[in-house]
């Protein structure tokens, strides 16, 4: 069984090496079994996790994300007079497929009841621990809700929060050509960037694309660009 988001999670450490001026902290653990699920591992998964909240046995598609286990890496970013730090921190995801057991206190007690409630939702997926800016990307998990409905994805940065129009698959594609630049994931939501609350990050998220279009020219970034632009509005 191929996992084609698994393989470009391995390729990813050749690519910063080559890439980025300093490293320095770079851990990949994917699952020792060579890209494929056993029988046995499948089936408690299933039983354990997912039978839980309704789930059949996992496709194709999530098996590839489940088969990465923990992806952390953190480097100081620097070109052309633009620095920054940048950090990926994916989570196991398995873990948190519960409605059970979560064990972060993500909301404020001062929320709105509406809105606390869908913050119990959240189980946090992809942080910056070494950054500790609170910025993360977190799924809501919720009764009912199994493939191909997949989690909704949101981003959380402190009390702001947005839903994105991301998979899992499609995050995780995302990720590995933004490689840990802040707020990137608004460009896959409905805010406006004009807003004067978060506006400042427009500007941010510019200069973040442009340097990666810079570090590695042979990525084409355009598309990035003009989802920023869409956000202008």
């Amino acid at each position: 069984m191929e996992f084609p988001i698994t393989e470009k999670f391995r390729k990813f450490s050749a690519t910063v090496k080559s890439n980025l001026s300093e490293i320095l902290l770079l851990d990949l653990n994917i699952s020792d079994n060579d890209g494929r699920f056993s029988l046995d591992t499948l089936a408690r998964f299933t039983e354990e996790e997912f039978t839980a909240l309704g789930y059949d046995i996992p496709e194709k598609k999530y098996l590839d994300i489940l088969n990465i286990d923990t992806f952390h890496f953190h480097a100081w970013f620097e070109v052309d007079g633009y620095s920054s730090q940048i950090e990926i921190n994916i989570e196991k995801v398995y873990n948190n497929l519960t409605l059970l057991n979560y064990d972060e206190k993500l909301w404020y007690d001062d929320q709105p009841e509406e809105e606390k409630a869908l913050w119990k939702t959240f189980r946090s997926f992809d942080t910056r621990p070494e950054i500790g800016d609170g910025k993360m990307a977190v799924f809501s998990i919720q009764e009912g809700v199994s493939p191909p409905n997949e989690p909704a994805i949101y981003y959380i940065d402190r009390a702001f929060y947005c839903k994105t129009n991301l998979t899992f698959v499609q995050y995780y594609e995302a990720v590995l050509d933004m490689i840990g630049i802040a707020d990137w994931q608004l460009l896959f939501s409905e805010v406006s960037l004009k807003d004067p609350m978060i506006s400042y990050k427009y500007d941010g998220l510019k200069a973040s694309l442009e340097a990666l279009a810079k570090a590695f020219p042979d990525k084409d970034y355009s598309k990035y660009f003009e989802l920023l632009e869409a956000r202008w509005v």
